[in-house]
């Protein structure tokens, strides 16, 4: 069959835990994906029990069916790049990890995920530790909110000064390059370094309840721009952007913690009118 009429569009890996409330995880990243006209493939770590209040339960998956997964979407030699979110454990980070080992030519974007926002353990302590020993050394952009860069720098994270002694810090651990997000400060600060420089992007908050799945929204964005072609600084800029027209634009589907509009872009209907920034929350 001829396909040469169809236009090529980038295809994006995401390794990450299933959100069934569809406001963040796999479906997030999905849905990220295909608002930036990438085509999104999906290998699950865990299976969560979750809705708009909060999630109840976590079930990672076996580490055979997430390897088989892997392997399958891997084997087609199309993807751009790869999004990591919740490794669930250290199972199925040690796979991912020998992944990225297999394949170095395929940027990754890593949201190391902890813990919800209700602080219920989405990856549990040696799977986090694998994270930290491991996976950051491996990625090429690593998006740890305030309590995950503190998590995995070992140091106190609660102002812009301790963010940038944070980064640096990973930076020393072997991550190739940080952006710490801060959006719980007075202002929804975003701290970025590399190996050549750093920058702080600043925005004014937005409501706390309209935030379901902004990390992952966030590491998404970012791992399409990087598939479409742009460079690891310009990705964050466009991403940080997107988050937060998805977040100004939130669904208002329940009474708890509204999901991002992923798809803002695309539609001209009612809007729920809100004011300025958040940081990338879990």
């Amino acid at each position: 069959m001829n396909h040469s009429a169809n236009p090529s569009v980038p295809v994006v890996l995401t390794m990450a835990g299933f959100d069934p409330s569809g406001g963040a995880g796999i479906v997030a990243d999905l849905k990220t994906f295909a608002a930036h006209n990438c085509y999104g493939v999906a290998a699950i770590t865990a299976l969560t029990v979750q809705n708009s209040q909060g999630v109840r339960a976590v079930y990672p998956v076996e580490t055979s069916i997430f390897r088989e997964s892997v392997n399958a979407l891997l084997a087609d030699g199309n993807v751009k790049a790869i999004k990591i979110g919740m490794v669930g454990n250290r199972a199925n980070a040690e796979v991912i990890s020998s992944f990225l080992e297999a394949n170095p030519g395929i940027p990754a974007i890593l949201d190391p995920i902890q813990n919800s926002s209700a602080g219920t353990e989405l990856t549990d302590r040696e799977g986090f530790a694998f994270v930290r020993s491991r996976l950051l050394a491996q990625v090429s952009l690593v998006t740890p909110n305030l309590a995950e860069a503190s998590a995995l720098s070992g140091l106190p994270v609660s102002n812009l000064e301790e963010m940038k002694g944070a980064a640096r810090r990973l930076i020393e651990m072997g991550a190739r390059a940080v952006v710490i997000t801060g959006g719980h400060l007075e202002k929804a600060i975003d701290f970025y370094l590399d190996g050549s420089g750093s920058e702080v992007f600043t925005g004014d908050r937005l409501r706390p309840d309209n935030t379901h799945g902004t990390g992952c929204t966030f590491s998404s964005a970012i791992a399409a721009n990087v598939a479409l072609g742009r460079q690891l600084r310009d990705a964050v800029v466009l991403a940080k952007a997107y988050v937060t027209e998805a977040i100004r634009k939130a669904y208002p589907v329940s009474s708890h913690r509204l999901p991002l509009n992923h798809f803002h872009r695309m539609q001209q209907g009612p809007r729920l009118d809100l004011v300025a920034v958040t940081e990338p929350a879990h």
